[in-house]
């Protein structure tokens, strides 16, 4: 019986650990293995060119084999298109005995978005913040924000920000936040900010103008 038993236990053990790819989660995947997400970044970014941010990751996975295969999904958006995506699924193989880590394959797909589906293709995988404690605890992010929008759009000097609509936010090796905002031109604007907190980097990704309904 007890042989049974641990014959049963060996091979679920061999199915979980060498099986196929479990979720796993993105932030905990971030704080212990950053250097190999730095690494994938580099690779995609090589891909897709100056003309593309990255947008979010859409999901991770782990397999376990001799060494550990990251299967991980990834959107660039173009940054003077807000619905012009290209989405990349990248499989990296790391070696730790040997300390190792390579791209084993790489997919391609070039997405376009209609206004209809962009909203729930895009904010999905986005975290809803309170605008009061962001307003309130974040006010160089909203600084830099309204000095790229003066810029960009040509506004007045004396320009400021009436109100911040809405605050959403995702964890991709740092933190992306994603600001609607309206200011004292009359007009409603977006802006996303990365902010890394090991380099203490905070720069503005894009600000666009909000369509008038």
């Amino acid at each position: 019986m007890y042989n049974q038993y641990l014959f049963i236990f060996v091979f679920l053990t061999l199915a979980i650990c060498e099986g196929g790819y479990h979720n796993i989660k993105i932030k905990e995947f971030m704080r212990e293995n950053n250097e190999i997400f730095i690494y994938i970044k580099e690779i995609l970014e090589d891909e897709v060119g100056p003309e593309y941010f990255l947008w979010k990751i859409e999901s991770l996975q782990q397999q376990i084999v001799s060494g550990i295969n990251q299967k991980m999904i990834v959107d660039y958006q173009k940054k003077d298109d807000p619905n012009q995506y290209i989405q990349f699924e990248i499989v990296i193989y790391d070696y730790p005995q040997t300390n190792t880590t390579t791209v084993t394959a790489l997919e391609q797909k070039n997405l376009r978005l209609d206004d209809k589906k962009s909203n729930n293709f895009k904010y999905h995988s986005w975290v809803d913040l309170d605008t009061k404690q962001f307003s309130r605890i974040c006010p160089q992010i909203q600084k830099i924000l309204l000095s790229k929008l003066i810029q960009k759009f040509d506004l007045e000097e004396n320009t400021f920000i009436i109100e911040i609509k809405s605050v959403k936010e995702q964890f991709v090796s740092g933190k992306t936040y994603l600001i609607f905002t309206s200011i004292s031109d009359g007009k409603q604007y977006k802006g996303t900010l990365y902010e890394n907190p090991w380099s203490k980097k905070m720069e503005v990704v894009t600000v666009e103008k909000e369509e008038e309904v």
